[in-house]
């Protein structure tokens, strides 16, 4: 089965986005007027940080990249955070994790919790779903079993796994065929709780997301909290994938548990959208605590997706693709600089080498790269542009556009010496180059690409590209 890999990063990387973007307004209500960014909130989070919500589906897909899905072995995982003393952890999952010697006795221990209390229906497991789905798209049926039994590690109410299957089946369909249906999930469920969760949709689709604000610490409140605000909030026309953005700000909007609800709205936002759509401004802040920042979780999401296994070039494992790139008919190195900007590096996969031992202090990557083809200390932002027919395809072309361009302009209004490339040096880094040479001379596509041509010489976008630079620039 091929599937798109954009989408399928995007589940994690949009759970990460609206997670760490809910955490700096957790427990609050922002005014109407409150620009909704990356902050630091009550919990104390860095800004970009990502919470539990995200540390526990990192733990998922730590197994799930491996082409397992053995749930000992995530419970290991959810045992290996819980013992580095987090700062923010749901009191249903509390309680599972603190009493039990090892991840055999996950489950007793939630189900022992619920049976006592009658309190298992938060909504901590429903927030790291994303792994659970691209472990298995396509397959309905192992979705829900292995969405149950994660859900059932921490969370004994079966309440809280009706949520996990209905959701993990919506970020299959999101993924798969590119649509937005929280009812696919519907017939996976007992016949007796099918007309519950499609009254709660209904009235989630019914009701504005600020009706959802009081105890959507409830898996079915929070649930509806999140697809009431991707349900009510609109898809633009010029660029659709910025709904991602907007609903994500919606659901923050929606207060309470507002990195929870975010992040379930994000899982599956990203799974739509791609992770291509999660804005830039974002992605360069994300951290926490199991992967390396956005480029280890797209890494996570999409060897989950494909079994374990890398692609014909090594990808996303490799920790270098410039060999590879040389062996494929790239053995010329482009890399110097740029007409309008001696501090911007203009180049081709073969020569970042180059750019790093001339200094570079970032890099900005429109092609597949390995994961160590930078040094630490030198910041590396990558940005799916794929205008070619396969499971790469980026439908979110001129949106990548100008959020590479905006990557290359910050840095560079930061005082970084940065190298932009693409794989050949042809056509996507000279494109992207033509848009931020324009931003600073003013001149028009044609202009600006002869000057590209200096550092590129090769350079000459594709029509695809040639297209959407004419239309920017005239």
């Amino acid at each position: 089965m091929r599937i798109d890999r954009d989408r399928a990063a995007g589940a994690l990387v949009g759970l990460a986005a609206g997670d760490a973007l809910g955490a700096g307004f957790e427990f609050t209500v922002p005014a109407d007027d409150e620009p909704i960014t990356m902050r630091t909130g009550v919990m104390g989070f860095a800004p970009g940080e990502w919470t539990d919500d995200t540390a526990q589906a990192v733990g998922i897909a730590r197994v799930t990249a491996t082409g397992s899905t053995d749930v000992e072995a995530i419970g290991a995982q959810f045992l290996d955070w819980y013992a580095t003393d987090p700062r923010d952890v749901g009191t249903t999952t509390r309680a599972a994790l603190d009493p039990v010697e090892g991840p055999g006795q996950l489950a007793a221990a939630a189900a022992d919790h619920f049976a006592a209390t009658g309190r298992g229906a938060g909504n901590g497991s429903l927030m790291r779903t994303a792994p659970v789905a691209l472990a298995h798209l396509g397959d309905d049926g192992a979705i829900a079993r292995l969405a149950t039994d994660v859900s059932l590690l921490t969370h004994g109410d079966p309440l809280a796994a009706e949520a996990c299957v209905l959701w993990s089946i919506a970020i299959d369909r999101a993924v798969r065929e590119g649509v937005l249906d929280v009812r696919a999930g519907l017939s996976l469920l007992g016949e007796g709780r099918r007309a519950f969760w499609a009254d709660a949709l209904d009235t989630a689709e019914a009701t504005p997301p600020a009706h959802f604000r009081q105890g959507n610490g409830y898996v079915v409140t929070a649930l509806q909290a999140a697809w009431s605000a991707i349900h009510h909030t609109p898809v633009p026309e010029d660029q659709p994938c910025r709904h991602l953005a907007d609903t994500l700000e919606a659901a923050v909007r929606v207060g309470g548990d507002t990195d929870t609800v975010a992040a379930i709205a994000g899982q599956l936002l990203g799974a739509r959208w791609g992770s291509s759509a999660v804005p830039w401004r974002w992605r360069r802040m994300l951290h926490g605590w199991g992967a390396a920042g956005v480029h280890d979780l797209v890494r996570l999401a999409i060897l989950t997706a494909s079994g374990g296994a890398d692609d014909h070039l090594g990808w996303p494992s490799a920790p270098s693709l410039v060999e590879t790139a040389r062996a494929r008919g790239e053995r010329q190195v482009f890399c110097a600089p740029a007409d309008h900007d001696g501090d911007l590096l203009l180049g081709n996969l073969p020569g970042l080498p180059t750019a790093v031992s001339e200094g570079v202090d970032a890099v900005v990557s429109l092609c597949r790269t390995g994961r160590a083809e930078t040094p630490p200390g030198v910041e590396h932002h990558r940005f799916w542009r794929v205008d070619q027919p396969g499971p790469d395809v980026n439908p979110n072309l001129a949106f990548v556009r100008d959020a590479a361009a905006e990557a290359v302009r910050t840095l560079r209004q930061e005082g970084k010496r940065v190298y932009l490339h693409c794989w050949g040096g042809r056509s996507r880094s000279a494109t992207v180059a033509a848009l931020v040479a324009a931003a600073v001379t003013g001149e028009d596509a044609a202009t600006t690409l002869e000057k590209v041509g200096r550092a590129l010489p090769e350079a000459r976008p594709n029509p695809t590209f040639a297209e959407l630079l004419r239309r920017r620039l005239g």
